[in-house]
Protein backbone atom coordinates (compact mmCIF):
# COMPACT_ATOMS: atom_id res chain seq x y z
CA UNK A 1 0.00 0.00 0.00
CA UNK A 2 0.93 2.94 -1.08
CA UNK A 3 0.73 6.45 1.18
CA UNK A 4 2.06 10.00 1.05
CA UNK A 5 4.74 10.69 3.58
CA UNK A 6 2.50 13.22 5.18
CA UNK A 7 -0.16 10.18 6.13
CA UNK A 8 2.38 8.02 6.99
CA UNK A 9 3.95 10.71 9.59
CA UNK A 10 0.22 11.41 10.76
CA UNK A 11 -0.67 7.87 11.45
CA UNK A 12 2.79 7.43 13.45
CA UNK A 13 1.75 10.04 15.50
CA UNK A 14 -1.11 8.48 16.97
CA UNK A 15 1.61 5.73 18.54
CA UNK A 16 2.21 6.23 22.24
CA UNK A 17 4.62 3.80 22.66
CA UNK A 18 6.91 -0.99 26.55
CA UNK A 19 9.13 -3.87 24.89
CA UNK A 20 6.42 -6.06 27.10
CA UNK A 21 3.90 -5.46 23.98
CA UNK A 22 3.02 -7.99 21.25
CA UNK A 23 1.61 -7.25 17.76
CA UNK A 24 -1.58 -8.50 17.27
CA UNK A 25 -1.74 -11.00 14.71
CA UNK A 26 -5.13 -10.43 13.21
CA UNK A 27 -3.47 -6.62 11.16
CA UNK A 28 -1.90 -7.76 8.28
CA UNK A 29 -2.42 -4.31 6.18
CA UNK A 30 -0.07 -1.26 6.65
CA UNK A 31 -1.21 1.11 9.49
CA UNK A 32 -1.69 1.22 13.13
CA UNK A 33 -4.11 -0.30 15.27
CA UNK A 34 -6.46 0.43 16.56
CA UNK A 35 -7.02 2.79 14.21
CA UNK A 36 -8.63 6.05 14.80
CA UNK A 37 -12.41 4.55 14.31
CA UNK A 38 -11.88 1.84 17.03
CA UNK A 39 -10.00 4.07 18.83
CA UNK A 40 -8.06 4.05 21.87
CA UNK A 41 -8.60 2.11 25.35
CA UNK A 42 -10.58 4.12 28.31
CA UNK A 43 -8.84 5.10 31.02
CA UNK A 44 -10.09 6.09 34.60
CA UNK A 45 -8.73 8.48 37.36
CA UNK A 46 -7.29 5.49 40.39
CA UNK A 47 -6.61 3.20 37.64
CA UNK A 48 -3.55 2.00 35.66
CA UNK A 49 -3.48 2.43 32.08
CA UNK A 50 -2.17 0.38 29.33
CA UNK A 51 -2.98 0.26 25.53
CA UNK A 52 -1.22 -1.62 23.05
CA UNK A 53 -0.17 -0.87 19.36
CA UNK A 54 0.42 -2.53 16.38
CA UNK A 55 2.39 -0.49 13.81
CA UNK A 56 2.79 -2.04 10.17
CA UNK A 57 5.10 -0.26 8.58
CA UNK A 58 4.91 -0.41 4.66
CA UNK A 59 7.96 -0.85 2.50
CA UNK A 60 7.19 2.28 0.09
CA UNK A 61 4.98 5.30 -0.11
CA UNK A 62 4.92 7.87 -3.00
CA UNK A 63 6.14 11.55 -2.26
CA UNK A 64 4.03 14.15 -3.99
CA UNK A 65 7.04 17.10 -3.96
CA UNK A 66 8.89 14.49 -5.86
CA UNK A 67 6.46 14.40 -8.04
CA UNK A 68 4.33 11.47 -7.24
CA UNK A 69 7.49 9.21 -7.04
CA UNK A 70 7.84 5.55 -5.28
CA UNK A 71 10.30 5.93 -2.83
CA UNK A 72 11.55 3.09 -0.31
CA UNK A 73 10.88 3.46 3.01
CA UNK A 74 14.06 2.56 5.51
CA UNK A 75 11.57 3.12 8.60
CA UNK A 76 9.33 6.16 10.45
CA UNK A 77 10.76 7.01 13.95
CA UNK A 78 8.96 8.99 16.56
CA UNK A 79 10.92 11.14 18.13
CA UNK A 80 9.33 12.91 21.06
CA UNK A 81 5.27 12.99 22.36
CA UNK A 82 4.98 16.39 24.38
CA UNK A 83 2.27 17.39 26.49
CA UNK A 84 1.43 13.96 28.21
CA UNK A 85 -0.82 14.51 31.21
CA UNK A 86 1.23 13.49 34.06
CA UNK A 87 2.98 10.21 35.34
CA UNK A 88 2.00 9.16 31.53
CA UNK A 89 4.59 7.70 29.08
CA UNK A 90 5.21 5.96 25.81
CA UNK A 91 7.73 3.06 25.07
CA UNK A 92 8.19 1.26 21.87
CA UNK A 93 9.89 -2.19 20.53
CA UNK A 94 12.11 -1.56 19.28
CA UNK A 95 13.37 0.47 21.76
CA UNK A 96 14.60 3.15 19.80
CA UNK A 97 10.78 4.09 18.48
CA UNK A 98 12.71 3.86 14.97
CA UNK A 99 9.79 1.46 12.28
CA UNK A 100 11.65 -0.03 9.73
CA UNK A 101 9.81 -0.48 6.46
CA UNK A 102 8.20 -3.74 5.87
CA UNK A 103 8.13 -4.92 9.44
CA UNK A 104 5.32 -5.14 11.69
CA UNK A 105 6.13 -4.17 15.19
CA UNK A 106 4.12 -2.53 18.50
CA UNK A 107 3.95 0.33 21.09
CA UNK A 108 2.63 1.20 24.15
CA UNK A 109 0.97 3.86 26.41
CA UNK A 110 0.90 3.58 29.64
CA UNK A 111 0.64 5.78 33.32
CA UNK A 112 3.50 5.01 35.48
CA UNK A 113 1.23 6.64 38.29
CA UNK A 114 -2.42 5.88 38.07
CA UNK A 115 -4.73 9.51 37.32
CA UNK A 116 -5.97 11.62 40.23
CA UNK A 117 -8.01 14.30 40.09
CA UNK A 118 -5.50 16.63 39.85
CA UNK A 119 -4.87 15.39 36.76
CA UNK A 120 -8.12 16.24 35.42
CA UNK A 121 -8.33 18.68 32.51
CA UNK A 122 -7.17 18.44 28.85
CA UNK A 123 -3.61 18.47 27.53
CA UNK A 124 -2.66 19.49 24.22
CA UNK A 125 -0.11 16.35 22.44
CA UNK A 126 2.34 17.58 20.53
CA UNK A 127 4.04 14.43 18.41
CA UNK A 128 6.99 14.66 16.38
CA UNK A 129 7.84 11.94 14.13
CA UNK A 130 11.03 11.68 11.64
CA UNK A 131 10.67 9.91 8.27
CA UNK A 132 13.60 8.11 6.06
CA UNK A 133 13.52 7.02 2.85
CA UNK A 134 15.15 6.32 -0.20
CA UNK A 135 14.39 7.87 -3.61
CA UNK A 136 15.85 6.83 -6.98
CA UNK A 137 18.52 9.31 -8.40
CA UNK A 138 18.06 11.27 -5.33
CA UNK A 139 19.06 9.20 -2.67
CA UNK A 140 18.38 9.12 0.51
CA UNK A 141 15.89 11.79 1.94
CA UNK A 142 14.33 12.64 5.55
CA UNK A 143 11.20 14.69 7.14
CA UNK A 144 10.34 15.66 10.15
CA UNK A 145 6.83 16.42 10.76
CA UNK A 146 4.93 18.10 13.79
CA UNK A 147 1.11 16.96 14.09
CA UNK A 148 0.02 19.10 16.94
CA UNK A 149 -4.02 18.63 16.89
CA UNK A 150 -4.76 15.84 18.97
CA UNK A 151 -5.31 16.51 22.92
CA UNK A 152 -5.78 13.80 26.33
CA UNK A 153 -8.95 14.85 28.02
CA UNK A 154 -9.00 13.21 31.64
CA UNK A 155 -12.57 13.22 33.05
CA UNK A 156 -13.03 12.10 37.12
CA UNK A 157 -14.52 8.35 36.98
CA UNK A 158 -15.14 8.46 32.84
CA UNK A 159 -12.85 8.29 30.28
CA UNK A 160 -9.60 9.96 29.01
CA UNK A 161 -9.50 9.32 25.70
CA UNK A 162 -7.56 11.13 22.34
CA UNK A 163 -9.15 13.62 20.47
CA UNK A 164 -8.61 15.45 17.65
CA UNK A 165 -8.94 18.97 16.28
CA UNK A 166 -9.55 21.12 13.59
CA UNK A 167 -9.57 24.44 12.27
CA UNK A 168 -13.07 24.43 12.58
CA UNK A 169 -13.31 23.45 16.50
CA UNK A 170 -14.25 25.69 18.73
CA UNK A 171 -15.61 24.22 22.04
CA UNK A 172 -16.29 24.72 25.92
CA UNK A 173 -15.34 22.42 28.36
CA UNK A 174 -17.09 21.82 32.34
CA UNK A 175 -15.52 24.10 35.26
CA UNK A 176 -13.44 22.12 37.02
CA UNK A 177 -13.38 21.60 40.19
CA UNK A 178 -17.71 22.19 40.61
CA UNK A 179 -18.89 23.44 42.79
CA UNK A 180 -16.09 26.07 42.71
CA UNK A 181 -14.42 27.63 46.22
CA UNK A 182 -12.64 30.83 45.61
CA UNK A 183 -11.39 29.20 42.16
CA UNK A 184 -12.12 27.45 39.24
CA UNK A 185 -10.21 26.21 36.30
CA UNK A 186 -12.32 26.68 32.80
CA UNK A 187 -10.71 25.25 29.60
CA UNK A 188 -11.66 25.36 26.10
CA UNK A 189 -10.27 24.66 22.48
CA UNK A 190 -9.69 26.59 19.54
CA UNK A 191 -8.95 25.27 16.56
CA UNK A 192 -7.51 29.00 15.42
CA UNK A 193 -5.83 31.61 17.36
CA UNK A 194 -8.25 34.83 17.68
CA UNK A 195 -9.61 36.99 20.31
CA UNK A 196 -12.30 35.17 22.64
CA UNK A 197 -15.08 36.75 24.34
CA UNK A 198 -15.46 34.80 27.79
CA UNK A 199 -18.32 36.19 30.05
CA UNK A 200 -19.84 35.14 33.50
CA UNK A 201 -23.63 35.56 34.57
CA UNK A 202 -25.86 35.15 37.60
CA UNK A 203 -28.96 33.44 37.36
CA UNK A 204 -30.71 36.81 36.82
CA UNK A 205 -28.48 37.85 33.77
CA UNK A 206 -26.52 39.76 35.08
CA UNK A 207 -23.21 40.12 34.13
CA UNK A 208 -20.70 39.51 36.73
CA UNK A 209 -16.94 39.21 35.02
CA UNK A 210 -15.95 39.75 31.27
CA UNK A 211 -12.26 39.14 30.12
CA UNK A 212 -10.91 39.38 26.21
CA UNK A 213 -8.69 36.03 25.55
CA UNK A 214 -6.15 36.30 23.40
CA UNK A 215 -6.59 32.20 22.15
CA UNK A 216 -3.80 30.28 21.32
CA UNK A 217 -4.96 27.16 18.83
CA UNK A 218 -5.54 24.29 21.02
CA UNK A 219 -6.51 23.33 24.69
CA UNK A 220 -6.63 27.55 26.38
CA UNK A 221 -7.13 27.63 30.11
CA UNK A 222 -8.95 30.31 32.10
CA UNK A 223 -8.49 30.47 35.76
CA UNK A 224 -11.27 32.38 37.66
CA UNK A 225 -11.16 33.77 40.85
CA UNK A 226 -14.65 33.42 42.54
CA UNK A 227 -13.89 34.98 45.95
CA UNK A 228 -16.14 37.95 45.22
CA UNK A 229 -19.15 35.40 43.67
CA UNK A 230 -21.87 34.61 46.25
CA UNK A 231 -23.05 31.33 46.35
CA UNK A 232 -25.10 30.22 43.71
CA UNK A 233 -25.32 28.89 40.07
CA UNK A 234 -23.80 30.93 37.26
CA UNK A 235 -23.63 30.65 33.81
CA UNK A 236 -20.13 31.48 31.94
CA UNK A 237 -20.08 31.66 27.93
CA UNK A 238 -17.00 32.17 25.43
CA UNK A 239 -18.03 34.11 21.96
CA UNK A 240 -15.16 33.99 18.92
CA UNK A 241 -17.46 36.20 16.87
CA UNK A 242 -19.28 33.30 15.24
CA UNK A 243 -20.13 30.84 17.55
CA UNK A 244 -21.37 31.41 21.62
CA UNK A 245 -20.96 28.49 23.62
CA UNK A 246 -22.30 28.54 27.27
CA UNK A 247 -22.35 26.44 30.18
CA UNK A 248 -23.30 26.59 33.73
CA UNK A 249 -20.93 26.06 37.30
CA UNK A 250 -22.21 26.78 40.62
CA UNK A 251 -19.90 28.62 43.55
CA UNK A 252 -19.33 27.95 47.08
CA UNK A 253 -17.74 30.10 49.51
Amino acid sequence: MKKTLLTLSLAMATIFASAQCTPDSQFSAPGIYPDSAAGLANAYVGQNYSQNITIITPLDTSVASLGGITVTIDSISLTSVLGLPPNFAYTCDPPSCGFPGGTIKCAELYSTINPTTSDIGLYNITFETKTYVIAPIVGAITQDDVIDYYYIEILDNTTSVINQFSSLTFELKGVFPNPAVNNAKIQFISGTSEAVIFKVYNLLGEEVDLQIIHSQRGVNTINLNTTSYSEGMYLYSINNGKEVLTKRMIIKN
